[in-house]
């Protein structure tokens, strides 16, 4: 599979930089901007000083280009400070619009009357800034799926009619999809139904030091036949639990021995409560975690939407909340910081719908996005930029990108563990006979 190595690490959400440093930037160009100015001011002196001479024709003409130039850059610095500050205002009221939705998912009705009138006064203050903000936040959820859309159409295009076909039913999906709303799962929702027994057999493995990097993490995700892993950290004060949780192992499987299959994908997207869920609390269980414990959850595809489900449904603290690819994004508690890994390139995680308009999770939570597979064929149909090798690159591309955005995942793996060696459990799931 090629890649271009290219990855985005952001703090997640519409909003993909920071306000304060446009705020910085555009106070520094400014600055920069008067400078020039004042140059300038100091050369046309010059100009006419020289002017009064018979033999400084050079000199006047260095001069005046001079001149020129400086007035050039202060209009292009003050133009550019412009652009910054209307992009700040304009990235404000998002980020305002965004908080107060969220607020108002998770039914704060201490913080959304204060935030109401943030958003109010703002919008009265910059009523253009308001008018982009608008349609930066209807545009978003669409384009967020501008490479996915990009690249079916390039792999069917060899189908003809059909193909056209297969690109438009994409695009319908998508659309529904992201009119839904299933994908971005707010704080206080909880999963419906009653839990259901399931069978898991562990099986030891060799102990394991605890992770450093995020490419730690991504692997030890299960692979082939294994469904969870489960990693118990003897510490200071009560046991921690890492769990890492593979993805879909039956994807036509509907209600078999197989837990982690179709049907438990379509009840945890539709905020059901799945026997695959089941599966992994009965495997924290039988590791010996229990209620209130620490747990930093790790999963692919399926396992992303159980660890996020961990994180607001479980009778454990979630410290971690890392998903590859996962089909939601969860607005998880202010004391789990969460690490998103989706491919602009892979459908799953497009069934997200962008996630979160504001960002999730603790200080330090970020999304890491890249096109996995640039380009378009056939063979993308596999969904290769879907699979855990795929996302494990990645995670070492951000690792390797000494983003300091990242250094609150690395300060939360370097504390979990605290360098001990991990008992190490992975376990079968099985729906009972």
């Amino acid at each position: 599979m090629s890649d271009d190595g290219a990855i985005e690490i952001r703090d997640g959400g519409v909003v993909a930089v920071d306000t304060t440093e446009l705020r910085a930037a555009a106070s520094v160009l400014r600055a920069l901007a008067d400078d020039c100015a004042a140059l300038r001011t100091e050369a046309d002196a010059a100009v006419g000083e020289l002017v009064q001479h018979d033999d400084a024709g050079a000199g006047v003409g260095l001069a005046v280009t001079v001149a020129h130039l400086l007035e050039r850059a202060a209009d292009e610095a003050a133009g550019l400070a412009r652009a910054l500050s209307e992009a700040a205002d304009v990235y404000e009221i998002v980020e305002l619009e965004a908080a107060a939705r969220a607020a108002a998912l998770a039914a704060d009705h201490r913080s959304l009357p204060h935030l109401a009138r943030r958003v109010w006064r703002a919008r009265e203050r910059m009523p253009d800034a308001a008018a982009g903000a608008d349609l930066l936040l209807a545009a978003w959820p669409h384009t967020r799926h501008a490479e996915l859309r990009g690249q079916l159409g390039t792999a069917v295009a060899p189908l003809a009619s059909i193909g056209g076909v297969v690109v438009a039913a994409g695009g319908i999906a998508l659309t529904v999809i992201g009119a839904l709303g299933r994908g971005a799962v707010g704080r206080s929702e909880r999963l419906a139904g009653a839990p259901s027994p399931m069978r898991v057999a562990p099986f030891p493995a060799p102990a394991a030091r605890a992770p450093e990097t995020l490419a730690a993490l991504a692997e030890r995700v299960p692979r082939g036949d294994d469904q969870v892993r489960v990693e118990r950290y003897a510490r200071p004060g009560g046991d921690r639990f890492a769990v890492y949780v593979a993805g879909t192992q039956s994807p036509l499987g509907w209600l078999g021995v197989e837990p982690l299959d179709l049907a438990s994908n379509l009840q945890l997207y539709a905020g059901v409560r799945s026997d695959s869920y089941d599966a992994v609390e009965a495997a924290l269980r039988d590791a010996g975690a229990r209620p209130g414990d620490e747990v930093l959850a790790i999963g692919h595809s399926q396992g992303g939407a159980i660890t996020t489900r961990l994180a607001l449904d479980s009778p454990f603290r979630v410290v971690g909340n890392v998903t590859f690819g996962s089909p939601v994004q969860g607005d998880v508690p202010a004391h789990a910081l969460d690490v998103t890994l989706r491919h602009t390139d892979d459908p799953v995680p497009a069934l997200q719908a962008g996630g979160h308009a504001a960002g999730v999770g603790a200080p330090g939570s970020v999304v890491v996005e890249r096109v996995a597979d640039p380009g378009g064929r056939i063979a993308d149909l596999a969904l290769g930029a879907h699979s855990m090798d795929a996302y494990t690159r990645t995670a070492a591309l951000a690792d390797a990108s000494g983003d300091p955005r990242l250094h609150d995942l690395r300060g939360l793996l370097a504390d979990f563990g605290g360098g001990a060696d991990a008992v190490v459990t992975t376990y079968h799931a099985r729906r009972p006979d």
